[in-house]
């Protein structure tokens, strides 16, 4: 393999090594930010307003989980 082979896996796996010990040190926060424990409001979506969505299936009823079965 040449030098510059060498060079890039080791920066490649050093990155990786990183991300993991970064990831193991402040594995609460992680698992926080992906799974939204934090109660942080990132969009309108989720302020947990129903009767927007329900507005909104009211008017788009082929979203609808009550109507499965297709039309004939």
């Amino acid at each position: 393999m040449s030098t510059v082979t060498i060079v890039v896996v080791a920066v490649w796996n050093t990155l990786l090594l990183c991300a993991l010990v970064a990831g193991v040190v402040r594995w609460k926060r992680v698992l926080q930010w992906i799974i939204g424990l934090d109660h942080e409001v990132r969009s309108r979506w989720d302020l947990g307003n129903d009767d927007v969505w329900g507005a909104f299936l009211a008017d788009h009823p082929e979203l609808s989980r009550d109507n499965l079965m297709p039309k004939s």
